[in-house]
């Protein structure tokens, strides 16, 4: 076990490089489906949060499931069904001509990193937001949840940074003008 800031950034760096791989137009239908499922999730966090913990009352009678631990697992797995999908499956396309090498790759990775950052951030925030649920099942250690480094990352994340849900939309809004123009 070692700083939870190391895992989520590897998770950054990875996506950032399939950013690479695939190209910025690409990249670019993958973020729209990402942003879309931040935005619902901030939107409907407060209103479905009784209705959730109800359901875990239902399904897990007694302490089994801890509350923050149920609520985490299920953002983190709607996030991560979205994502999946706007990777596996088909997205909006972008159009544009790449750019030439070394200009093109950089395009591609720094849209691969914008995802990157969103996703890894998404999952922390889920994290954190619940408390660091997955201590209960000892995936994650509280002397590393909590290192200076973790702290000032924390007040980094894509949520942290735009709380509401409404704000979510303006980026959304401009890779649609962006797709309608061409």
């Amino acid at each position: 076990m070692g700083p939870l800031e190391v895992y989520f950034i590897t998770i950054a760096v990875i996506v950032a490089l399939i950013g690479l791989a695939r190209g910025y137009a690409q990249e670019l239908g993958s973020t729209m489906i990402i942003l879309v499922a931040i935005f619902l999730l901030l939107f409907v966090e407060e209103r479905v949060n009784p209705l959730l913990i109800n359901v875990r009352d239902v399904i897990f009678e007694g302490d089994f499931l801890s509350e923050q631990l149920f609520l985490s697992l299920f953002y983190q797995i709607c996030f991560v069904a979205a994502v999946f999908a706007g990777y596996a499956g088909k997205t909006i396309q972008f159009t544009g001509k790449s750019l030439p090498p070394p200009q093109g790759k950089v395009l591609d990775l720094l849209i691969g990193a914008l995802n990157g950052y969103l996703i890894a951030g998404t999952l922390w925030f889920y994290q954190q937001a619940y408390g660091y649920p997955f201590e209960v099942l000892g995936w994650t250690n509280p002397l590393y949840t909590n290192t200076p480094l973790a702290s000032t990352l924390v007040q980094l994340l894509p949520q942290v940074l735009l709380p509401n849900a409404t704000w979510w939309m303006v980026p959304i809004a401009v890779l649609l003008l962006l797709r309608v123009r061409g």
